[in-house]
């Protein structure tokens, strides 16, 4: 009988000591107004938040990112930040998205804005990101003023439409420190979390 206790102490310690976490990526593409022309603009990222159940718990939860930024005549680079993942909007109805990055000679803040409807338009909501594109240093705009003052300049779309883009993003899901047994309920916890009732048709999976 011990020896049983044991066993299933052993199993269930990570559970108990572990911090479960999740990794995926975010392919973006776009354009940006800067230095005076329109330019196309694509990123790629990767997004680590370490412990689900702090980020559920905490609104402000900042991720990590880091990835690659690419914008029309410039030199291409690698890029590191912060996400914050559905943090409430200040004043406003709705959560917001928050994407601080830097890196390549330059520096990014942008947003999206989830509002609290159901259906489609959560999608549009969940894959448009508006934000300011600067040279590193400059004084960045403040979530407020890019919510209300409009003070954006770039426009980046996750392309859910496309299938391939969907797969990917679908696939690139992994847990961190999370016990064998627990793997995909974190994935699942992630994504009904995020989406809704609209996690059952973009991830029958998930269902």
């Amino acid at each position: 009988m011990k020896k049983y206790l044991l066993m299933i102490g052993i199993l269930l310690l990570p559970a108990l000591v572990w911090a479960r976490g999740l990794s995926f990526t975010e392919e973006m593409h776009g354009y940006a107004y800067y230095q005076g022309e329109y330019r196309n603009v694509s990123v790629h990222f990767k997004i680590v938040i370490n412990d689900i159940d702090a980020w559920r718990a905490n609104q402000n939860y900042a991720a990590a990112v880091t990835g690659e930024l690419r914008i029309d005549r410039l030199p291409s680079g690698t890029v590191n930040g912060t996400l914050q993942i559905l943090a409430p909007a200040p004043n406003d109805v709705g959560r917001l998205l928050t994407y601080r990055f830097a890196g390549a000679g330059l520096q990014f803040v942008g947003i999206k804005h989830v509002y609290n409807n159901a259906g489609i338009d959560l999608l549009d909501d969940m894959t448009t990101l508006h934000g300011l594109f600067q040279p590193l240093g400059q004084v960045q705009p403040t979530v407020q003023d890019l919510l209300y003052g409009h003070n954006w300049t770039s426009e980046l779309h996750f392309e859910w439409w496309k299938p391939a883009t969907l797969w990917d993003f679908s696939w690139s899901f992994s847990t961190i420190a999370t016990p064998w047994y627990e793997d995909l309920v974190v994935k699942i916890l992630f994504l009904k979390t995020i989406f809704g009732d609209l996690a059952k048709v973009l991830f029958p999976w998930a269902a």
